[in-house]
């Protein structure tokens, strides 16, 4: 990262969608949106343009112009890494190519139902794939540098459509280790050709072949050097490059040349937004152009660049925009593929956008989290490249809006306060916006940036943020300092929701804070953190004083570990603790259990990988003997019996990164908690409840269990009518689910006509389990 924050232009990994075994049907897993990814390249089939295909990392086809999109699986198991570029042909033949997948190209000559794995020479992956416009079997593709190797094969070409390969030796101009990210074919003459090769971060060449590639030359002119060069476009006997990155202010705008790139003009003096991605022109009026921007959305020109247009109205307006195409045969009509937002669709030539990327769900998704008063409200933070932002839903998940009052940066961590304030944390690049917690108190329709106030430059990453459940005003952030402010751990505390800040934890350098959580029972005393570190020496801290002061607290567990993840109680017992270890170094991922309040851990049977952290542990609110443990590489994990033993619960989980859970809560009577991932958006599932073996229901009328009056001011009175049948137990929940009575068996031994409670304002679940089976009402007692 630069000292803003930003990263460089990058391509992220996608985990393979396997299909996971499934072992109970209470834990099947449901994609939950929101829809968005990072789109790099898209295609149109010629042949019927309700057919679109996006490169989202993992393909997608849509089959309605845009409307729906759904995983291209005959594609993507040829391509478990995933696809990064895609190409139509004129005759309907498309072609795709994706991340490690070395010596081989896919082919589909039926609209992309149906995919043929096809050779190619070179121990590389493409990176572009350009068709000829004038004869649709002749293939180009730039191709990922290769190292050790004596000369830089790093573009091919076929004449029969992808049957047969010739390779250029581009060591001439490209030496060993450059790749190439683009190519364009002259549509006027095809023995034309531009390419732009790519060495590391920043060093970009525009090189040139006027005989059909057999012979290449250096085109760069005057164009500004040590900047990355992006895109090319040829129009009639004009040049265009798109160029430049975020990353250390590198901006270029978009530069054209008149005579074959010997010298070029900067055309795109007057952008606002000086990182370019990509150019459309429209073949059919050349003066009317497109530009991809990289935060800043779609501008355009009617004039061959003399002006340009930087306001367009609907989705992707402040958007990372990464590719443009036109429908086939109807220039008013484009796509533009998006870093998190991922597809957009104009129909009036780029005056208006809207989404088009129902279906797509590949978000980077860091934390969701669900609001304890309302559990139809949800809050997803995410981040792309340089990129991100908040989702919001208050319908359940039926529905997404972004949040418009949010940046366009990387969220990392979201979170509820108890009366329903919503925070979510920027880490930046502060180019864009500075890093804080930003804070709601209107339902997300408003957003202030409470700080804390660490610089004005990117100096602190945050990956840890807590509220407590019992007051509103109290929150914990944790994470690093970066750069200017140096690089120690910290943890910063809030009394007062954010109006003043106090940094109560400074670590040693090169030491992060990864989790925070206060414990629900110490009236906010007993505050947890997990830490890792590369150096030294890491695992859990602790504080008895609500955040002042903080210690290790780490017997048993081995002194090599290097990681310390999620830590948490259980909700009825404190001194009974689960804590994740491990997952950096020699060490598997593991959990660590402390049935006294930490003076001894010992590790559990779990065994992940050994770069499989523990991003988050939920212990059930129904029985505290079922935990579930989020993985960075295993997906998600559960014991039913304290940790004893595990078990994989992934059926229905499309990537095994997990980043986290949302609290537990309460939705049509039953238990629910939601898992954001790293490649696939979010995922909801019901809570398993080991405590019965028949169905789950609700009480029906006055059958066997009544409340009167309900809702009640207080005092509210439970009868049960059915004398005859084996009450096991009857239990009073908070909406949170912490247990305030339990009447177990023996209390109906006896017989018995009504329960009296009495019961402060607020919402209850009363729970009885009965012949096997297990009802719930939820309870109302009112001011």
């Amino acid at each position: 990262m630069d000292e803003n924050g930003t990263t460089v232009r990058n391509q992220k990994s996608y985990e393979h969608l396997a299909t996971q075994k499934d072992f109970k049907d209470a834990n099947d897993w449901e994609s939950m949106g929101p829809y968005g990814g990072d789109v790099l390249d898209m295609a149109v089939y010629p042949l019927d343009t309700n057919i679109v295909i996006a490169a989202a990392g993992v393909p997608y086809i849509s089959h309605d112009g845009g409307a729906s999109w759904v995983y291209l699986e005959a594609l993507l198991s040829m391509a478990p890494n995933g696809i990064q570029c895609i190409e139509a042909a004129s005759n309907g033949t498309l072609y795709a190519s994706g991340p490690y997948s070395n010596y081989k190209i896919f082919r589909s000559t039926d609209g992309g139902e149906s995919w043929e794995q096809k050779a190619t020479p070179v121990n590389a992956y493409g990176l572009d794939i350009k068709i000829d416009p004038n004869d649709p079997l002749v293939v180009f593709i730039g191709l990922s540098s290769l190292l050790g190797v004596s000369t830089n094969n790093v573009i091919i070409k076929s004449s029969d459509g992808g049957d047969s390969w010739i390779v250029f030796d581009m060591t001439s101009v490209l030496p060993v280790g450059w790749s190439v990210v683009n190519l364009v074919i002259d549509p006027g003459d095809s023995q034309v050709i531009f390419a732009i090769g790519s060495e590391g971060f920043s060093n970009g060449v525009v090189v040139a072949s006027f005989n059909g590639g057999e012979n290449w030359e250096n085109r760069n002119g005057n164009l500004p050097t040590g900047i990355p060069y992006n895109s090319l476009t040829i129009s009639e006997e004009n040049i265009f490059i798109a160029g430049g990155q975020l990353f250390g202010g590198q901006y270029m705008g978009i530069y054209k040349s008149e005579n074959d790139g010997l010298t070029w003009s900067n055309i795109s003096s007057s952008f606002p937004n000086k990182v370019s991605n990509a150019i459309l022109i429209d073949p059919g009026n050349t003066d009317k152009m497109y530009v991809a921007t990289e935060g800043d959305g779609i501008y355009y020109t009617n004039d061959g660049g003399a002006n340009w247009n930087y306001n367009t109205t609907g989705a992707g307006n402040s958007g990372a925009a990464r590719c443009l195409i036109f429908e086939p045969g109807n220039t008013d009509v484009l796509y533009a593929g998006f870093l998190s937002l991922a597809v957009c669709k104009s129909f009036d030539a780029a005056l208006s956008w809207e989404f088009a990327n129902k279906g797509i769900a590949t978000l980077q998704t860091d934390d969701v989290e669900v609001d304890p008063n309302d559990p139809l409200n949800l809050l997803i933070g995410f981040e792309g490249e340089n990129s991100g932002g908040c989702y919001m839903s208050t319908d359940g998940a039926i529905s997404w809006q972004l949040v418009e009052g949010l940046p366009g940066t990387r969220f990392s961590q979201v979170t509820f306060g108890t009366d329903g304030t919503m925070y979510a944390w920027s880490n930046g690049p502060s180019s864009v916006a500075q890093e804080g917690l930003y804070k709601s108190t209107d339902g997300g329709e408003t957003w202030l940036n409470t700080g804390p106030n660490v610089g004005t430059l990117f100096e602190t990453e945050i990956f840890a943020l807590v509220a407590s459940k019992t007051d509103p005003n109290l929150l914990f952030i944790g994470g690093n300092n970066f750069g200017v402010n140096g690089w120690e751990s910290v943890i910063h505390r809030t009394t007062n929701g954010g109006e003043d800040w106090e940094l109560v934890y400074m670590g040693p350098e090169n030491y992060s804070i990864s989790y925070l959580f206060v414990d629900p029972n110490s009236f906010n005393q007993k505050v947890y953190a997990g830490y890792g570190s590369s150096a030294d020496h890491c695992g859990f801290l602790q504080s008895i004083d609500a955040g002042s002061n903080w210690a290790d607290f780490n017997a048993g567990i081995p002194s090599e570990n290097k990681w310390g993840g999620a830590i948490v109680c259980d909700p009825q017992n404190s001194d009974i603790m689960y804590g994740g270890i491990g997952g950096y170094g020699n060490l598997n991922g593991t959990i660590y259990k402390t049935i006294n309040g930490g003076e001894e851990w010992t590790q559990t049977p779990l065994q992940l990988g050994t770069y499989s952290k523990i991003r988050d542990i939920m212990v059930s609110p129904q029985d505290s003997e079922v935990i579930y443990v989020a993985s960075a590489q295993d997906g998600v994990y559960v014991s039913f019996d304290a940790g004893e033993s595990w078990e994989t619960a992934n059926n229905g989980l499309a990537g095994v990164n997990v980043t986290g859970f949302s609290n537990p809560f309460i939705l049509d009577d039953s238990w629910y908690f939601c898992a954001s991932t790293y490649s696939y958006s979010a995922f909801i599932t019901k809570v398993f409840d080991p405590s019965f073996t028949g169905t789950q229901g609700t009480i029906n009328g006055n059958d066997f269990f009544t409340v009167f009056p309900n809702p009640s001011k207080g005092e509210i009175a439970i009868k049960l009518s059915d004398k005859n049948r084996n009450i096991e137990s009857l239990s009073i929940y908070t909406i949170n689910g912490k247990l305030l009575r339990n009447f177990d068996v023996a209390y109906f031994l006896n017989p018995i006509s009504d329960l009296s409670l009495s019961l402060e304002p607020n919402m209850y679940i009363c729970k009885i389990v009965l012949d096997g089976r297990v009802y719930s009402m939820k309870l109302v007692i009112v001011e």
